[in-house]
């Protein structure tokens, strides 16, 4: 495509005849054939349609991330003691940039220094209880607040990433309980649990309520059980919130009676102190739940004990031995 432009006038001869051939990339001369300029696409490389597609892919750099204490804006000084066409610095300039390299780190702010210490232990949580990158953007973005606010003074920076995480978690509605963070944090449920309702009460964050089912699906997957005793278990839960009868307890109590349950009615037997260890719960409190379900809904199952009582395992259909 040949393009007449009329704007420019070539330095050779004068003429303001100029032609542009995107073929090549060059702004020609008709008259003497000098290459005047280059044509420089700033344009996107991809297709935008309407104003909302074309707003959604512009982009000027790398995106921001939020597990970055400076979101990943920040430029740093490079130690290489060459400029940018690789010939080598003179001495005067090397002391110069050794300089601004020592006021660069010595003049970072101490939010800055806070976030890159709490963000190191968030991703650290995060990779233990293996969390989503979504839940862990929140739990930063919590965190973030609470700096801002000055939430931090006076408090520990593990136990408020941990009750970040926590609140991140619930949000997305992510099968996780403040024991798993007990044992990842090293720091108690108190010292958490407080640290949570400083989130709620001084940021207003509201943590979205946790559900038996949510946490059905991590105790079946911990458990190894087929597909059928998890449909079984879910009818269970189900039936057991349309009565109303998970008011005041624990989701998860809920959803480990209900699975055990489900193991009596279909026969993959697990015994109590196996579905309250993936519980992380008590088999006291597996048998009160047990008790009140059985007994409202009015399902009679046969509790064996002794030998009678050993786990049986199913073969699921929907994995391949590794000895085939």
């Amino acid at each position: 495509m040949v393009v007449m432009r009329m704007d420019n006038v070539c330095s050779e001869c004068g003429s303001k005849s100029l032609v542009e051939e995107y073929r090549e990339g060059t702004i020609v001369c008709s008259n003497c054939g000098l290459i005047v300029d280059r044509i420089i696409d700033t344009g996107s490389e991809v297709r935008a349609y309407d104003q909302g597609s074309r707003n959604s892919k512009e982009r000027t750099g790398a995106p921001i991330n939020n597990l970055r204490a400076d979101y990943g804006l920040t430029t740093e000084i490079s130690d290489v003691s060459r400029d940018a066409f690789g010939g080598v610095i003179s001495s005067k300039m090397r002391y110069q940039m050794r300089r601004l390299r020592w006021l660069n780190a010595r003049t970072s702010k101490s939010e800055i220094r806070n976030l890159r210490v709490a963000l190191r232990e968030l991703k650290r949580l995060a990779s233990s209880l293996q969390l989503s990158q979504e839940t862990s953007s929140t739990a930063s973005m919590y965190y973030r607040k609470a700096l801002k606010a000055k939430l931090i003074r006076g408090r520990s920076i593990n136990s408020m990433v941990a009750a970040a995480v926590y609140l991140a978690a619930r949000k997305h509605n992510f099968a996780i309980v403040i024991k798993d963070l007990e044992e990842v944090s090293a720091t108690s449920r108190k010292i958490i649990a407080r640290c949570m309702r400083v989130y709620m009460q001084e940021l207003q964050i509201k943590p979205e309520p946790t559900t038996a089912e949510s946490m059905l699906w991590r105790l079946t997957s911990k458990l190894d059980i087929t597909p059928r005793t998890q449909k079984e278990a879910l009818a269970i839960v189900r039936e057991v919130r349309a009565k109303k009868l998970d008011m005041g307890k624990s989701p998860m109590s809920i959803a480990a009676a209900a699975v055990y349950l489900a193991c009596l009615r279909t026969g993959e037997r697990r015994t109590q102190q196996m579905v309250a260890d993936a519980a992380l719960t008590t088999p006291v409190t597996l048998r009160n739940r047990f008790r009140e379900i059985s007994q409202s809904l009015t399902i009679n199952v046969e509790v064996r004990r002794g030998a009678a009582a050993t786990p049986v395992y199913f073969r699921t259909p929907y994995k391949i031995d590794d000895e085939e």
